[in-house]
């Protein structure tokens, strides 16, 4: 079984583009390395970010990433168990989202797999307000 952690968050404050560009650049690695795929995704000062990995990586991670100071007011939209990675076949693995062209691939992707992997559903209902 895959462990999925899905979760929105207000920056602490606004965060320079070269700050933004090194937290993408360590988080795609780091999760990349840790067998994490997902996408994170920044649009105008807050975070929504899916995380599928194994249920123990992802708790510690998740509870570091809780006391991260970049940001704040996070709401655990779902910590769950799935059957099978949503992002497994997405590009890396894990994306970072960071244009409209990346956001559209992403929505055109999770529309391709709501069939097979019904919880993709779920994670197009929360990128609906990124994609107008």
């Amino acid at each position: 079984m895959i462990h999925t952690i899905c979760y929105v968050s207000s920056a602490s404050r606004e965060l320079k583009e070269n700050e933004l560009e090194k937290l993408f650049y360590n988080t795609q690695t780091n999760n990349s390395n840790a067998n994490i795929t997902g996408a994170l995704l920044y649009y105008y000062g807050n975070f929504l970010q899916v995380l599928e990995g194994e249920k123990d990586t992802l708790l510690a991670l998740f509870e570091k990433i809780k006391k991260d100071k970049r940001h704040k007011n996070i709401i655990t939209i779902f910590n769950k168990q799935n059957e099978h990675r949503i992002f497994e076949a997405y590009k890396s693995g894990f994306s970072i989202i960071k244009t409209k062209s990346d956001l559209k691939n992403l929505n055109e992707y999770l529309n391709k797999t709501k069939d097979t992997t019904p919880f993709s559903t779920s994670v197009l209902g929360l990128l609906e307000p990124f994609l107008i």
